[in-house]
């Protein structure tokens, strides 16, 4: 498994996405948050999904160069198409608004439709944190993405539907919560897949609704299942994830999973929210008390088998720190593919395909 320098990777991200079609703008947005997303531990959110936008772009369903439309705005929100631009060009357009909004009204909330993958949705928290807000995510798969099982059920019925929180701490890193409503994201299982490794029990379920530690149960011709977050208390990840659908799908007129909405391609809908906490009194009282709350948490004796508590955030701010040092440890299949990939780019071998079909 090469371990690759976080300037490196990204020069060779951007490189690939420029060559599939991407402006030199949305080439090096894109690269620059998938990096940062494995910079964070998030290698399922990171630059493996190179290859899965550059096969979006030759199949249409990512279009570069196009622009959002805003269907609506008001003095507190907005409502945007995102019209098949990258994901993360829409999300950053969408989080920006809602901080733009909230420093003149409070609130800023912005909802998008039509969102290819977004990455990491801890990035976008992150940008209110900074901004002194406190920023709230929501993302479903407007209907499509099924890869979960309702609680009580064992055929796929929703997305992985995620939720994402952030503040400032004072402690040099935002405080986040970024996690979906099913027990771990699909690019998880793929990432697992991949490698050729066994997932984790209480992950996935086969066809028949049996325990499996195969992740290409999850990609078989009578495909598997992720289960709800919270194991024998999924009720709780499966109701937070049927809310999500309602509040990022039906709000956003993205729409929510249904019968007709079971393939796997892009079309999502968000909920994004920044809440200005200067409103609310000054924020530095705001950030003692947080401050005060993360070493007050992190003061409790490890448990057993652990060296620390963490607060969320603090995983992905320490591995930050530890890759942009010593480099991303970038799975031997992923490496191959992306230099591989960039080698059909430029001899013109996938663009001349991509017009034969």
């Amino acid at each position: 498994m090469p371990t690759v320098p976080a300037q490196k990777l990204e020069q060779l991200a951007a490189d690939i996405l420029r060559a599939a079609g991407a402006t030199e703008s949305e080439a090096g947005t894109v690269a620059r948050h998938l990096v940062e997303a494995s910079l964070a531990g998030h290698d399922s959110h990171g630059v493996m999904r190179v290859l899965q936008y550059a096969k979006e772009i030759r199949a249409g369903l990512i279009v570069p160069g196009t622009q959002t439309t805003t269907i609506q705005d008001w003095d507190t929100g907005s409502t945007i198409d995102a019209t098949g631009v990258f994901g993360q060009v829409a999300c950053n357009q969408a989080m920006q608004t809602a901080i733009r909004k909230a420093q003149q009204r409070t609130v800023g909330m912005v909802t998008v439709r039509g969102a290819n993958h977004s990455g990491r949705l801890g990035a976008y928290v992150a940008l209110a944190a900074a901004e002194d807000m406190i920023g709230l995510v929501m993302v479903n798969g407007g209907g499509s993405g099924q890869w979960v099982a309702p609680f009580g059920g064992r055929e796929r019925r929703l997305s992985t539907n995620p939720i994402t929180m952030g503040a400032p701490s004072g402690k040099g890193f935002p405080v986040v919560l970024d996690m979906g409503t099913s027990v771990v994201p699909e690019g998880k299982i793929r990432h697992y897949f991949q490698k050729g490794e066994t997932v984790p029990d209480g992950w996935l379920v086969d066809h028949d609704g049996k325990p499996t530690n195969d992740p290409g149960q999850l990609y078989a011709e009578q495909p598997g299942a992720i289960l709800p977050l919270g194991g024998s208390a999924g009720h709780k990840g499966y109701a937070l994830a049927f809310f999500v659908d309602i509040l990022a799908g039906a709000l956003s007129g993205a729409g929510c999973c249904s019968a007709d909405k079971r393939d796997t391609s892009c079309a999502g809908g968000i909920l994004m929210m920044a809440i200005n906490i200067g409103s609310f009194g000054p924020t530095s009282h705001f950030q003692q008390q947080v401050e005060a709350l993360v070493d007050y948490v992190k003061s409790s004796a490890p448990a057993a088998g652990s060296e620390e508590v963490l607060v969320p955030g603090e995983f992905e701010f320490q591995h930050h720190q530890r890759r942009s040092r010593d480099g991303i440890e970038v799975a031997d299949s992923v490496w191959q593919d992306l230099q591989a990939l960039l080698v059909e780019l430029r001899n013109g071998s996938w663009a001349h395909e991509a017009q034969g079909r």
